[in-house]
């Protein structure tokens, strides 16, 4: 099996510090390695029970103006640039952590996101890659 035929994670750790764009408030964004077959999850550092919520199409509660998802009542906003940036460098497994309920805004762009993975750097899995088509 190729590189490009097996799940990514990231190689190590990396942060960005920032304001939130609807709540203005700061909030500090790590990308986590994550095991196999993990997916994307984001983890709520600012809560008790560090809950995750899982970057998935039915945890989606609602696209206006952002993409807000939700698990069992505890949320995340405006996701969608930290999801395109980690699916556009290959990542298939990673812990989004943020100490808010919305990731930095930084310039409105992936592209901050892309340099975050960039100094993470990628870390191949054994796991084969699941492609949909």
């Amino acid at each position: 099996m190729s590189a490009s035929d097996r799940q990514h994670t990231l190689a190590k750790p990396a942060s960005i510090t920032g304001i939130s764009l609807h709540t203005g408030e700061q909030v500090t964004l790590t990308l986590q390695p994550a095991p196999e077959n993990f997916g994307f999850k984001f983890r709520r550092m600012d809560l008790e029970d560090k809950p995750f919520i899982p970057a998935l199409v039915e945890k989606v509660q609602k696209v206006e103006r952002a993409t807000t998802i939700a698990e069992g009542g505890v949320n995340v906003h405006t996701v969608e640039h930290v999801i395109s940036a980690l699916a556009g460098m290959g990542v298939d497994n990673a812990i989004i952590e943020m100490d808010s309920n919305e990731p930095p805004i930084v310039d409105g762009s992936a592209q901050p996101f892309v340099e975050l993975i960039k100094k993470a750097g990628l870390q191949a899995q054994q796991a084969a890659r699941k492609i949909f088509e």
